[in-house]
C-alpha cells in the first residue's frame, strides 16, 4: 500500500460526512431505545411486553437483524432466550443490551 495525499478540503468533507453518519446512527439507536421505554411503560399494545418478553421476530425487527444472525447470537450465548413449545421469546432488556454491550456484535 502506498501513501495517499489528501487536501485539507477533502479531509474536512470526510470528517463532516463521518459526523453526519454517526449522528444518523445515534438517532436511530435513540429511536429504538425510546420505543423500548414505551414498551416497558405499557404504551404499546403488546401482550408479551407485560410479561417482560417479546417474540423473536419483534426482537429481530427492533435491532435490525435477520434470522441467521439471531440464531448465531443464540448459538454463541450472546443473548438470553426462552423457548416455550416451538416459540422463542427474548427478554425486553436484551434489545437495549444489544446496543450497549460491545461483546454482542
Amino acid at each position: 500500500m502506498g501513501v495517499v495525499l489528501v487536501t485539507s478540503e477533502e479531509l474536512d468533507a470526510f470528517e463532516i460526512k463521518i459526523k453526519s453518519d454517526l449522528k444518523k446512527l445515534m438517532d436511530g439507536q435513540q429511536e429504538i431505545l425510546n420505543g423500548l421505554m414505551e414498551l416497558r411503560k405499557g404504551g404499546a399494545n403488546n401482550r408479551h411486553a407485560d410479561a417482560g418478553f417479546i417474540p423473536a421476530l419483534e426482537y429481530m425487527r427492533a435491532i435490525g437483524i435477520k434470522r441467521w444472525k439471531f440464531n448465531a447470537l443464540i448459538a454463541g450465548n450472546k443473548i438470553r432466550t426462552i423457548k416455550k413449545k416451538r416459540k422463542i421469546y427474548v427478554p425486553i432488556g436484551e434489545v437495549e443490551r444489544y446496543f450497549r454491550d460491545p461483546e454482542i456484535q
